[in-house]
């Protein structure tokens, strides 16, 4: 089952509805929310923080303070989560670090799915498959083929070893049987510019980064990576077009330390499914490429399940080491 259908199944099922016990959210939240993330400012992942958070911090009449801890692959910031207070002062933007890094050779000394707990799923992105104007391909179809003519096949960046982006280029691999050598960089700003210098022939990015400048004309889209095509970009075909079953959607919800007590944890929920519905925020994440699609924790304690197992299956498949 796919991330799509689980979210038409449950959206439309009994979680749709939560009550917010009495206590301890009677008194909470008592001071300023601290909102983590895992990747640097002007990112999706600060994007999705800073808009969710404004309108989540009007909702609980607290400030919302992002702070961005990157490194380790987003790990960092997941410890810091996982070993926050759990009184509901600390939230952290989960995203598939949490089902990625326990492939890791160094993976993190805690299970994300037992240490953290779901509060709400807010939406999915999709992964740019952009190249260099200069390389003679306009589709997947045609890529696949003229990288299969090259010796020692095409070379393809990503924001970093175990990015969402990173493992978007490696399932095209194995699902086309083409040559194709990752290059990681350090975030999606220099990987951007490496596919714009001509230091590689693909990159796989973020609707985010890639959007100013194929709009500019700086690097083609071929393809987006979802299940469906981008609201952000309805031209641009999926992958899946060309290779049927190929899928990489990157999720992006709210999660908490695990200890939290589950009062506090649904007054978050019940805040979260309401600021999702504004139409100025949804405008405004949609406008990024971030699909909204709410989930209350226990169908988003199934989405993340589901996706530990795929990217496990895809480690697996790809015959990938992270260190």
């Amino acid at each position: 089952m796919s991330f799509k259908s689980l979210i038409v199944l449950f959206a439309f099922g009994t979680f749709s509805t939560l009550t917010t016990a009495a206590t301890p959210a009677q008194q909470y939240p008592a001071r300023p929310l601290r909102f983590i993330t895992g990747y640097l400012p002007g990112g999706v992942s600060d994007t999705i923080a800073r808009v969710v958070g404004e309108r989540l911090g009007e909702r609980l009449g607290q400030r919302v303070i992002i702070d961005g801890r990157p490194g380790a692959g987003g790990v960092l910031s997941m410890e810091l989560a996982v070993n926050a207070n759990p009184d509901g002062h600390t939230i952290y933007l989960g995203q598939p670090v949490m089902t990625i890094s326990p492939n890791f050779k160094r993976k993190p000394p805690f299970d994300p799915q037992k240490a953290l707990a779901p509060v709400a799923l807010i939406g999915t992105s999709s992964t740019m498959l952009a190249v260099h104007p200069s390389l003679p391909v306009n589709s997947v179809k045609e890529l696949i083929a003229y990288a299969k003519t090259q010796p020692g096949g095409l070379n393809f960046g990503s924001s970093g070893q175990g990015a969402t982006n990173h493992l978007s280029g490696e399932l095209m691999r194995v699902t086309a049987s083409i040559p194709l050598t990752h290059v990681p960089y350090r975030g999606a700003a220099a990987n951007t510019m490496a596919a714009i210098q001509g230091e590689i022939q693909i990159s796989f990015q973020p609707l985010l980064a890639a959007l100013p400048h194929i709009k500019a004309g700086r690097l083609k889209g071929i393809a987006t990576t979802g299940a469906k095509r981008s609201q952000a970009t309805p031209s641009i075909p999926t992958v899946g077009e060309t290779l049927p079953g190929y899928e990489v959607s990157a999720w992006y919800g709210i999660v908490v330390s695990a200890p939290t007590p589950k009062s506090i944890v649904t007054r978050l929920t019940n805040e979260v499914e309401h600021v999702l519905k504004l139409p100025d925020l949804r405008t405004r994440l949609e406008s990024q490429g971030v699909e909204i699609e709410y989930l209350p924790p226990a169908p988003f304690a199934e989405l993340i399940r589901m996706d530990a197992e795929r990217m496990a299956k895809l480690v697996r498949d790809a015959g990938l080491v992270f260190e």
